[in-house]
């Protein structure tokens, strides 16, 4: 079990909260056991516990834990590109599952997308200016799923949730980013009989020295045209997934595992 500590800074820290209640109350860890740590920056730490409060202990808080800096480790369990998911918001609990499962692979950034056919519109735009506090209650409980499942998996790095955007934005987006010249950006459609995902990556000349790929993921009703004519015209490359229609949710963890595969074996 590893736990999540932003801005290490110094020998000693101070674990508070649902953290520290876990250590205490759920592990049963007592002074002097170890603990690991990773601050989502690609660093892992083995710390040791100075103190913890015991019971009938009322001179701090019962939540509260001390803990030394025993090593600090730089692990590399990052891919070698940095995957940009551009997911369209599916219906109930589907984007939970979408969140976790690309976090366990691997991506650096989610962008939840309201498109065109985007049935379950649980949240507006950031920049409507609507929902506001419902909006950053549920981006609050997407990343605490993303930091949960990152805890799982191993990785040091947590990614970043973004805020709801529409799909016009997000196309745009990907022009204006960083390195666009290092970059590509792929929109896996029904209708592409051409372009498959395998022979897209292969073909690029670019492909040793992408630093980036955006993933854009449609909703259960797919695309529609007018929104892969846009894509196009903003350079997003439309590839088949193959024979079969696949779920909004099953989409993504096809494509990055395929993606993943061409550039790591």
């Amino acid at each position: 079990m590893r736990f999540f500590v932003e801005n290490i800074d110094g020998e000693t820290i101070t674990i508070e909260g649902s953290e520290a209640h876990h250590i205490k109350n759920v592990l049963r860890k007592k002074t002097g056991d170890a603990v690991f740590l990773f601050d989502g920056k690609g660093n892992e730490y083995k710390a040791e516990i100075v103190s913890i409060p015991c019971r009938g202990d009322f001179s701090r808080p019962a939540s509260s834990v001390k803990l030394k800096i025993v090593t600090k480790t730089k692990k590399d369990t990052e891919p070698k590109i940095k995957i940009n998911l551009y997911q369209s918001i599916p219906k109930l609990k589907k984007f939970d599952f979408i969140i976790e499962k690309s976090t366990e692979l691997g991506v650096s950034k989610i962008i939840p997308v309201i498109s065109e056919r985007t049935q379950f519109v649980i949240l507006s735009p950031a920049n409507s200016g609507i929902n506001s506090a419902k909006n950053l209650k549920k981006l609050n409980r997407w990343q605490k799923i993303a930091l949960s499942a990152s805890k799982q998996c191993g990785r040091t790095v947590v990614p970043e949730i973004c805020s709801v955007t529409n799909f016009q934005d997000a196309v745009k987006s990907v022009c204006a980013g960083e390195n666009p010249s290092k970059s590509i950006s792929l929109i896996p459609w029904e209708c592409e009989q051409k372009n498959t995902l395998k022979t897209v990556l292969q073909s690029n000349s670019l492909i040793s020295n992408l630093l980036s790929l955006n993933l854009f993921i449609g909703p259960e009703g797919g695309f529609s045209n007018s929104e892969i004519e846009l894509a196009c015209k903003y350079g997003v490359i439309p590839v088949t997934l193959g024979k079969r229609v696949l779920r909004s949710e099953t989409a993504p963890i096809v494509v990055i595992s395929n993606i993943l595969y061409e550039w790591e074996g």
